[in-house]
């Protein structure tokens, strides 16, 4: 599982090396996302129809292990610091890396808005959820989850 994980990491950095000054497609964003869900899933036991729910934006606050797939899903896309914490500034970096054209401007006004709200929560799997989900209600209509 360790090696999918690595592959999966590498993913990101590997599509921008590939699309060069390009940016991503919606298509090639969401197959980014089917493989960060297949690469965090396994990890946590939480039924395929609630990670559905998320992905639709329908963030479940009474599951500690869906709070903890957020925080898988941060850790691979590079924007988790040592100590755990959401790095906005490494989630404004990946940006148009990972990210197409049409929502790149929203992302990073949702980003700037919810830089703060991880202050209010002591373990880092809340500190991501709470976060992400910021950023959810910031941009409803754009926003997609893996």
């Amino acid at each position: 599982m360790l090696f999918g994980l690595n592959i999966i990491r590498n993913f990101l950095p590997l599509l921008a090396c590939i699309i060069g000054v390009s940016a991503v497609t919606m298509q090639q964003f969401e197959t980014s996302l089917d493989m960060m869900r297949n690469g965090c899933a396994p990890k946590f036991k939480i039924p395929v129809e609630l990670l559905d729910r998320l992905r639709d934006g329908d963030f479940v606050e009474n599951n500690s292990e869906l709070k903890c797939y957020t925080r898988c899903v941060a850790q691979l896309a590079g924007t988790l610091t040592k100590k755990g914490d959401f790095s906005v500034q490494k989630a404004l970096a990946q940006i148009p890396i990972i990210l197409p054209p049409e929502m790149q401007d929203t992302a990073r006004e949702a980003m700037n808005a919810c830089k703060e709200v991880q202050k209010n929560y002591k373990e880092s799997c809340e500190r991501v959820f709470y976060t992400t989900k910021c950023v959810r209600d910031y941009a409803p209509d754009t926003f997609k989850f893996p």
